[in-house]
């Protein structure tokens, strides 16, 4: 029974897990564009709200980790998170990314 199912299986097997967040800043386009490059076709990403109701990604309930933020990420409306670094946490190569929205 396995057998059939995983060699009927029509999705990818390998997942990116907050894009490529080892080798680029977790849950920005970059990491993602970073996934594609070495082969991954699905990503694993994590969606907040913002206080005005703007859907962006971002692991954590708190900025402090991965961007330049401080506080809880739905305190803030989008205007203010969308002037956030969230690659400087990584490495200087990626300073100045931004968090993502989904629209």
């Amino acid at each position: 029974m396995w057998t059939s199912f995983a060699r009927d299986w029509p999705y990818p097997r390998l997942i990116a897990h907050r894009g490529a967040g080892e080798q680029a800043p977790e849950n920005t386009l970059t990491a993602m564009r970073v996934g594609h490059a070495h082969g991954y076709r699905m990503f694993e990403f994590d969606v907040k709200l913002s206080a005005d109701n703007v859907a962006f990604l971002l692991h954590d309930a708190t900025l402090e980790r991965t961007s330049s933020g401080r506080g809880r990420a739905d305190a803030l409306l989008w205007r203010e998170l969308s002037r956030l670094d969230a690659g400087g946490w990584h490495s200087a190569k990626y300073a100045g990314e931004p968090l993502p929205t989904l629209s």
